[in-house]
């Protein structure tokens, strides 16, 4: 098992980024722009 711990640590950083990366999607949104008559100062 110690042979192949490059393999291992290669798994673990394909896990970690997807896990990254899925809850980077899942997250709302922000908008970007205002909605106009919110009160903001921008409209």
């Amino acid at each position: 098992m110690l042979e192949h711990w490059q393999t291992l640590a290669a798994a673990g950083v394909v896990a970690l980024t997807t896990t990254i990366f899925l809850v980077w999607l899942a997250r709302p949104k922000k908008k970007s722009s205002c909605g106009k008559g919110c009160g903001c100062g921008k409209s």
